[in-house]
This record gives C-alpha cells, structure tokens and sequence, in this order.
C-alpha cells in the first residue's frame, strides 16, 4: 500500500461511466491507497444521477453525489427529468449539476440549454443546495445567468477559461475546480499560469474520471481511462504552479470541499 501523505477529495468524478462498471470497488481502493479520502460523483442526467446517488448510498462513508442534467443533454430534459432530480436532491444530494452550458460541442440547443440551466438554478436556490457548473465557450453568459438568479454557492467545475473569465467568476466569490488539464504542458499552459490567481479559500482539485489523463504520470498509463487515484498529479501540479507545498493544497482544498458540500 502506498503512502498516505494527506487526506484529498476529489469534487468531480463520473464514476457511473461504463467504464467502471466491472472494477468500482477496486478504483476506490487505489484512490484511498493514495489519500483519497472522499469523492464526489457527478450526475449529467436522470440516468446517471439515480446511479450516482445509488453509489452514495452503496458507499455512504467515501461516495458522495450530485444530481443534474448536463447542457449536452438538455434537449431531453421534461418535467419528468425535474421532478426525477428534485427527489435525488431532496435525498441527500450534496449538490445540484452538473449544469451549465455548453457552446463548444452544442450538442443541445442554445435556448434549451439556457431553460435547463436556469430551471436548476432556480431549484438549487430553492433548496439551497450549492451549483456543481459547467462552462465551455458560453462567452459570459453562465456568468451573465449567474449574476440574473438568486444562487447559492457555486463551484466553476473544470476550469479551462481565461484570466479575465476566472477574475469575473473569482469577483462573484465562485469556487474554481481544477482538472488535470492544468498537468497538460501543450493545452493546459495557460491555466497554469493564473491558477496562483484563486484565492486559498476557493480553489478545489477533481479529475473528471474517466477523462482528463494527467499528462505529467510517469510512468505514462497503458490506458486511457482516468480515475481518482491520479488527483495526486493534479495536486501536485496545483501545489508546483502555485509554489506552495503538496501538503497545503492538501490542507485547503480538503477543507473547502467540505465546506462546499457540507460533508462530514
């Protein structure tokens, strides 16, 4: 068993991808074997947030979840999906989304896009339950939507903006969630460079498993699927970028995961 040097929680991690389906129980191993000490496993629509939900309560001690509905599949939310995801959220989610939208891969309508994300809003405001955010090439208007609906807190999941776009959300007091994409020495180099810009009390660290390989594990994996063991690389990027030690983005993002979800 390896070395438990800190306690970490990974925020963001799509453990009802297929992919898990044969191995769950040996991924949390390795992800505790590592300091791991909580995940958070993100729903993206009726389907996937029931399972994740149904692992929260199969591992009610490591696994915590979200219940949304990703913009991707906003062209399919209905009433039905609301009231699916309201129960979930009424049950012990810790959080609603994954929501947002999404103008890089439209693979939902704009104006759905936008209805879906303002309807979970609202719920997150009326339940005052913390927004797991998704944001890719929505030129401001998540923010822009942000700022329009009474919110609870809300957390940029996934950052890959600029730094005019983490300095606008940052302005708002949102939390910023950080990807292996910062371990991508060709893509990630921007958002290397202002990840110091997030303040201590809202920087959080996640994988997005099963994407989003840290580029910088050596050595390199013989597959492709990501999974919570390598938050360790994200950590360590984090803490190299940020110039402070391992042990102190341990300290503070554990504690602003907690603080975020409210978890025990």
């Amino acid at each position: 068993m390896s070395t438990v040097l800190a306690e970490l929680i990974d925020i963001g991690a799509n453990l009802t991808d297929k992919s898990f389906t044969d191995d769950l129980d040996e991924v949390c191993e390795r992800a505790k074997d590592v300091g791991v000490e909580r995940i958070v496993v993100t729903g993206t629509n009726e389907v996937s947030s029931r399972q994740a939900f149904e692992l929260a309560v199969r591992y009610p001690a490591y696994l915590a979840a979200t219940a949304g509905v990703h913009p991707h599949h906003a062209d399919d939310f209905t009433a039905h999906s609301l009231t699916t995801i309201t129960d979930f959220a009424k049950q012990g989610a810790v959080a609603i989304g994954e929501t947002g939208l999404d103008y890089f891969r439209n693979f939902s309508t704009r104006a759905n896009q936008r209805r879906v994300f303002q309807t979970q809003l609202e719920l997150a405001s009326a339940l005052q339950l913390p927004v797991f955010v998704h944001d890719r090439d929505s030129e401001g208007e998540v923010l822009e939507m942000l700022l329009r609906h009474a919110t609870t807190e809300v957390v940029v999941h996934c950052f890959t903006g600029d730094q005019a776009l983490l300095d606008a959300y940052i302005a708002q007091d949102c939390y910023i969630g950080i990807t292996g994409w910062v371990c991508d020495e060709r893509r990630g180099k921007e958002l290397a460079s202002i990840v110091p810009r997030i303040p201590e009390s809202k920087l959080l660290i996640e994988t997005d498993s099963p994407y989003l390989m840290p580029r910088t594990i050596r050595p390199r994996p013989k597959t492709r699927r990501n999974e919570p063991m390598n938050l360790k690389y994200v950590r360590q990027k984090v803490a190299e970028v940020r110039a402070q030690s391992e042990s102190h983005v341990d300290e503070i993002t554990t504690a602003n995961a907690k603080r975020f979800f409210r978890l025990n």
